[in-house]
């Protein structure tokens, strides 16, 4: 992984955070400290501002409230927990219970310290393929020929066309692609935000409407010059979904 590991660490105790820190530098490489929590409210502060990787968590900074149950409040967090403790049994229980990925036991093995690091570093790598991946199906539309797999730009696509057990892409280029889906795989396949069917012909993506014609029946212009029917069933529908 090209970026460092972006890692708070969350303990009360300054020779625990002189040791963590020594050992982090000179065995996990890997790793950069962007913040040290001494408090649960420094905790919650720096967790909002620094978005890390990965929490080096001291379950307990002597405060009423321990640091899982502060995490069990938050929302959407998307940071590996490590929890380092003196409590085993604790520790056991709160992976039961939370979602973390290990626990170390102090004093702090080295091996151990560097076994589960390296074990983060795999999940947080998985976590940005999944992200890619995800970004590229909002953004990318495979279509196959005989002899190869092509990739389009969504935004590339201006309207889909029924043709029996086919469908033709028309793209901003003035050129078409004919492929082997029917019009009512594109229709789930394509983000629904921004492509509509307006017929049982046709879906077309919305940033590429001109205009709708409401006078003389209705029609959707596109910026290509192309004028497609909606159909009546789906008028109303269409008009609700434009906020219209």
């Amino acid at each position: 992984m090209s970026d460092k590991i972006k890692t708070l660490i969350v303990e009360d105790d300054e020779s625990n955070i002189k040791l963590l820190k020594i050992l982090l530098e000179k065995y996990c490489s890997n790793i950069e400290t962007i913040g040290i929590a001494k408090s649960s409210n420094k905790f919650i502060d720096l967790l909002l501002k620094k978005e890390p990787d990965l929490i080096l968590l001291d379950i307990h900074l002597g405060e009423e409230k321990n640091t899982l149950e502060i995490l069990s409040e938050m929302k959407n967090l998307d940071s590996e927990i490590i929890i380092i403790t003196s409590d085993e049994t604790f520790a056991i229980k709160a992976i039961n219970k939370y979602k973390v990925s290990g626990y170390l036991i102090k004093p702090i093995n080295i091996l151990e310290l560097k076994n589960i690091i390296s074990n983060v570093e795999l999940k947080i790598q998985e976590k940005l393929k999944d992200n890619i991946e995800e970004g590229l199906s909002e953004k990318l539309v495979a279509i196959s020929n005989t002899n190869s797999i092509e990739l389009l730009m969504i935004k590339d696509i201006v309207y889909l066309e029924a043709d029996g057990k086919y469908t033709v892409i028309y793209l901003d280029n003035g050129t078409s692609k004919i492929v082997s889906k029917n019009l009512g795989e594109y229709e789930k396949l394509l983000p629904q935000q921004i492509f509509y069917r307006i017929h049982h012909k046709y879906i077309v993506n919305l940033q590429k409407v001109k205009s709708i014609n409401k006078s003389d029946g209705n029609y959707c212009h596109l910026v290509n010059g192309k004028s497609l029917s909606i159909a009546k069933r789906r008028k109303e529908a269409l008009r609700k979904f434009l906020h219209l």
